[in-house]
């Protein structure tokens, strides 16, 4: 199984490089275009009976995230590129934790029972991504999610709580109290 590659874009177009590496060409997907003719990228093998497909993401965070989003059932490959070329992980995770059906059917090829789909199946699983700062940016989250997790919050409830902590707030200990005093609301 290929999970990474380093190497030289020998050729670039809309939505996919080939990279050299140790002689061999690799056509890997990709969302955006690479500025660097040098590239170094976390790796989504697709393999399916009538094709081999490569799909690179410069971050372990973006791939993580690609492999939640063609867990849902309706999601290939594709429609999860488009996904991540819209928009931001951490604007993904955003709207998945908001429960932002809209911005899921923005997307082509997506309706309304897919962007449901992929809230639903994904809601428990976005506090789970802390690569791309939507919890980790609280001071000590670390702490407070396990304290939260230990006192029964979680998945998408977790992350609502942890990001609406005040930045006022100076201790773990104060945060906690907060997120038990606010955390129904």
């Amino acid at each position: 199984m290929i999970s990474y590659l380093k190497g030289t874009i020998l050729l670039q177009r809309t939505g996919f490089i080939i990279l050299e590496t140790g002689g061999v060409g690799y056509k890997v997907g990709i969302k955006k275009e690479l500025e660097s003719k040098e590239a170094e990228l976390f790796i989504h093998e697709h393999i399916k009976e009538e094709a081999y497909d490569l799909y690179g993401f410069e971050s372990y965070d973006e791939l993580d995230l690609f492999e939640k989003l063609i867990s849902v059932n309706g999601v290939g490959p594709k429609v999860a590129m488009s996904i991540m070329t819209i928009s931001s992980g951490e604007k993904i995770i955003q709207a998945i934790i908001n429960e932002d059906i809209a911005f899921f059917q923005s997307v082509p090829g997506i309706g309304k029972k897919v962007a449901a789909k992929v809230i639903l199946d994904l809601k428990g699983k976005a506090a789970g991504l802390q690569g791309y700062g939507v919890i980790g940016k609280v001071e000590g989250s670390n702490e407070i999610l396990d304290a939260l997790e230990s006192l029964g919050y979680k998945g998408v409830e977790l992350a609502r709580i942890v990001q609406k902590i005040p930045s006022d707030l100076a201790t773990t200990e104060d945060k906690i109290k907060w997120c038990l005093k606010n955390g129904n609301k």
